[in-house]
């Protein structure tokens, strides 16, 4: 009984350390050098920092589901150097989708240059540049790295790289890393990236913060990008979000944007909304602009919804700029009423 027991534990090891290495890149034109992070992502890159050459550092972590690779381009990633792709090899296959990838940093002098995330599928090339692959880091130690970089204003030109390789872990201290960098501490920079990324990547934890920020957050510029997000998000309750920013939102120009954006996500299913807006909103401009908003619904509803406003709305310049659009309008309802407008 001993003996499969034995077998059974040596199968186990044997997969688990095939599964590793499967996650360890393939590299060309490198001195490819393995070292275990176990005292943490950030000792290790310390260390690697008080080295005199450049080098490239990476590490695997597991990724959302709903990351994709998205390339669409050749096996080859050309670290250093001309990165244009190299035709001899095989284009990888647009939207392939992975369990993990690659996150690569590269160090010079002592300052972190570069952050960049690769597809596992291919190849890469580090010019000649020396590559330590980490083994043994752990999702939360890297996210914490990560949001550590993203949050230092010396090293700013990488907090896009760094928001978004926190976006992709799979596990949900990246959720709650993002909602930090989207807090009200942060820069409006930051706050607007973290937010892009908790909409696009997320999914409901996302959204749900998404909404929060939105009904409670007191930055209006701020309040005013999360309309954008929110039509990122593939939440159903996202566009009633969006809807309730158009009525509700204390501040014009939010409601402006959401009146955009609602449009473009929803369509039809807000014409009413919009043409209320457009006829009730205690604000000139936001009336204005919900015709404006209207005009970007889908064809024929455009062309209906325009002319209702320009029948019915109490407000000259409401009427005009409903005038306006349908004079954009390409649709022969459009056309019919602007002629009987000449006529009258």
């Amino acid at each position: 009984m001993r003996f499969p027991t034995r077998s059974l534990v040596l199968t186990a090891v044997l997969s688990c350390a095939t599964g590793m290495f499967a996650q360890q890149p393939e590299v060309v034109h490198t001195q490819l050098t393995t070292q275990a992070a176990d005292h943490g992502l950030n000792t290790a890159l310390d260390t690697l920092k008080r080295e005199s050459a450049p080098l490239w550092v990476g590490y695997s972590v597991p990724v959302v589901d709903r990351f994709s690779s998205g390339w669409n381009s050749n096996r080859v990633a050309r670290l250093e150097g001309d990165r244009s792709p190299d035709n001899s090899d095989d284009v990888v296959a647009k939207h392939a989708t992975f369990d993990h990838a690659l996150i690569l940093l590269r160090l010079s002098g002592g300052i972190l240059e570069k952050i960049r995330i690769e597809s596992p599928e291919r190849q890469l090339d580090a010019g000649g540049l020396r590559l330590v692959w980490l083994t043994g880091v752990g999702e939360d130690d890297s996210i914490r790295t990560l949001t550590a970089i993203a949050r230092q204003d010396a090293i700013r030109r990488l907090m896009d790289s760094a928001v978004f390789a926190i976006s992709i872990h799979q596990a949900a201290a990246a959720t709650q890393a993002l909602v930090s960098l989207a807090g009200a501490d942060s820069d409006l920079a930051l706050r607007e990236k973290a937010a892009f990324w908790l909409a696009n990547q997320r999914g409901h934890e996302g959204f749900v913060a998404i909404q929060r920020f939105a009904r409670e957050d007191g930055d209006a510029k701020f309040r005013e990008k999360l309309a954008f997000d929110l039509t990122l998000s593939k939440e159903p309750a996202a566009l009633t979000e969006l809807i309730r920013m158009a009525h509700e939102d204390a501040a014009a120009q939010v409601r402006k944007q959401a009146q955009f954006w609602m449009a473009t996500k929803g369509g039809k299913v807000v014409a009413g909304d919009l043409r209320n807006a457009a006829e009730n909103d205690p604000d000139t401009q936001v009336r204005k602009s919900a015709v404006f908003a209207l005009s970007r619904l889908p064809r024929e509803e455009a062309a209906v919804q325009l002319i209702r406003v320009a029948d019915s709305s109490k407000d000259p310049a409401v009427r005009k700029q409903a005038v306006f659009w349908l004079g954009q309008s390409d649709d022969p309802r459009a056309l019919d009423y602007l002629t009987k407008l000449l006529k009258q």
